[in-house]
């Protein structure tokens, strides 16, 4: 990452300095106030997870008493962005707690938490707000569909598809609040693996994500408020592969954002991997690889992380089988399915993804543009935390261009 990105967070440690990023970037929609994220980091110590816990929850918890204090006195607005930064603080508050989420009461508690006050802020906000319920084989997928107003006039609307560890309420502060501030639609949802979807159902991630996007698409298309020949559905990080794989076979959008560009998913976990140690995945010496991993992960937070959240969202036992299982996250011989226009965006200095959007340009037929966002905008850094007026010019410059042609039609 740049250094002058993470400057007033963690030098020492590359996790922590990302996620504070991640939760300061949010301030531009009312998710964070940069001062007290400031506050919040200069009491935790780098890399202990406790401390980064217990001073997120308290920030949160904060913010949740000031918010109800605002709503009793009728300020309605400053209740409305009180619980928006708690519902992010309480997000970022769980992020490390992965080892073993499924028993874990804290993370249940804090993960509730974040969705209930971003809840709380969306009846409070001036737009129509509706929790909503996606058919999806023989259950359902959570979501939220947000208006500018109740008139079910229809119009142009975005469609939110998370990554590896994102939910649903983040996705307000990712694209959402500046789709409404357009005069868009936003729908947001949590697919298998991610948010609700794992937590209350257990779904994992499945790498066919054309039989996800497919009802996602179906139900959109069920809304009166949605117009049929402005649907827009936006890749966010792993989603960048989940709705380009998608589109290999849903074609009824008249727009992808893919942010970041993934065509190999699975490259992220061997990027760092000598040689030499992914042959032991493939020659299935995975007594060896698991070890290799078990040490690596005691002094590095991010690697731990990924293994624990990783084995947890695919429904896998080990990192030998978590890497096997990722191997499967390609577009590789389908790529020239892709028919939607898509914008790639990518980040110069991209920790997780680096080099995948230009391989998947490389690889489409579509119309597309790549584009690529720099350190000296300070958009360098995975899906440009902090960087979110720049990405949003970017995005919505594309989607005027491409939809007024389709309206025109």
């Amino acid at each position: 990452m740049s250094p002058g990105l993470i400057g007033h967070f963690f030098k020492s440690n590359e996790a922590f300095s990302y996620e504070a990023l991640r939760a300061a970037g949010y301030s531009n929609h009312g998710g964070a106030d940069l001062g007290e994220v400031i506050a919040i980091c200069s009491k935790i110590r780098p890399g202990n997870e406790k401390d980064w816990e217990r001073e997120w929850q308290k920030a949160a918890e904060r913010a949740v008493s000031h918010a109800e204090q605002s709503e009793a006195a009728q300020n309605v607005q400053s209740a409305y962005h009180g619980y928006l930064r708690a519902s992010n603080y309480f997000r970022t508050a769980e992020f490390f707690r992965r080892e073993n989420v499924e028993q874990d009461s804290i993370s249940h508690f804090l993960y509730e938490k974040s969705e209930d006050t971003f809840a709380a802020a969306m009846t409070l906000s001036p737009f129509h707000y509706e929790a909503i319920t996606i058919p999806y084989e023989e259950t359902s997928l959570p979501g939220y569909l947000v208006s500018p107003d109740s008139t079910q006039k229809p119009r142009r609307t975005i469609i939110f598809n998370g990554g590896y560890d994102s939910t649903m309420s983040e996705g307000w502060f990712a694209i959402g609040a500046a789709a409404l501030e357009r005069g868009y639609n936003f729908l947001s949802f949590d697919g298998p693996g991610q948010g609700a979807a794992i937590r209350r159902q257990q779904l994992r991630f499945r790498p066919d994500w054309e039989n996800v996007l497919t009802p996602v698409v179906d139900y959109a298309l069920s809304r009166e408020e949605i117009d049929a020949n402005a649907i827009v559905i936006f890749g966010w990080s792993m989603g960048g592969y989940l709705v380009a794989r998608g589109a290999t076979q849903e074609h009824r959008a008249q727009a992808i954002i893919l942010d970041d560009g993934v065509y190999d998913f699975g490259s992220a976990f061997r990027a760092h991997q000598p040689s030499f140690v992914q042959a032991l995945v493939e020659k299935r010496f995975d007594s060896v690889y698991n070890w290799i991993f078990h040490c690596v992960q005691s002094f590095s937070t991010g690697i731990r992380w990924a293994l624990y959240n990783g084995k947890w969202t695919f429904g896998v036992n080990s990192p030998a089988d978590l890497v096997r299982t990722v191997s499967k996250y390609t577009l590789e011989g389908i790529s020239q399915n892709i028919v939607t226009p898509c914008l790639i965006i990518d980040a110069e200095n991209d920790h997780f993804l680096k080099g995948q959007p230009e391989i998947l340009r490389r690889n489409l037929r579509c119309e597309h543009q790549l584009v690529s966002l720099r350190a000296d905008e300070g958009g360098d850094t995975h899906c440009h935390q902090g960087a979110f007026f720049r990405l949003h010019q970017v995005v919505f410059d594309f989607l005027e261009t491409h939809l007024a042609a389709q309206e025109k039609l």
